[in-house]
């Protein structure tokens, strides 16, 4: 569906493609992006592509701060149950996850890893954790 600019956008009042952006540059040259048109969102309404949308940096993100609460109760529970193996492993697991996830912030933040790469630092950096979970583990146990 197409419809007609106003004359301060186009100059002219010719038509303009409702799937795309059109948007003026810093020197004034036009720019046109193309996006698939979508129906907004209403208040309330949910996003039926929010899953697919999730990148792997917003669910990293979000799951190192979750690894932090736990972090915080699996060492109380270490301190108030001392020899429970369970727990201790699991305060282990937790901590790797929580400092593999913190490289991934570290070597995204300094340039050192492009963005485009994220999701196999992710992966690589979870892998890298659980070996040296399983490495001291069992070097301990």
């Amino acid at each position: 569906m197409t419809t007609l600019a106003s004359s301060e956008e186009s100059g002219k009042g010719e038509p303009v493609d409702n799937t795309t952006i059109d948007y003026r540059g810093s020197a004034g040259e036009r720019s046109v992006a193309a996006y698939p048109a979508r129906k907004a969102l209403r208040w309330g309404e949910l996003d039926p592509h929010r899953k697919e949308n999730a990148k792997i940096g917003m669910w990293a993100w979000l799951w190192q701060r979750i690894s932090a609460l736990a972090i915080l109760v699996l060492l109380v529970l270490h301190v108030t149950l001392t020899y429970k193996l369970f727990i201790q492993f699991l305060l282990l697991l937790v901590v790797a996850f929580h400092a593999a996830l913190g490289l991934r912030v570290i070597l995204l933040d300094f340039n050192l890893v492009d963005v485009k790469y994220q999701r196999a630092l992710v992966w690589g950096l979870m892998a890298l954790g659980l070996v040296a979970v399983f490495t001291i583990w069992f070097s301990i146990h």
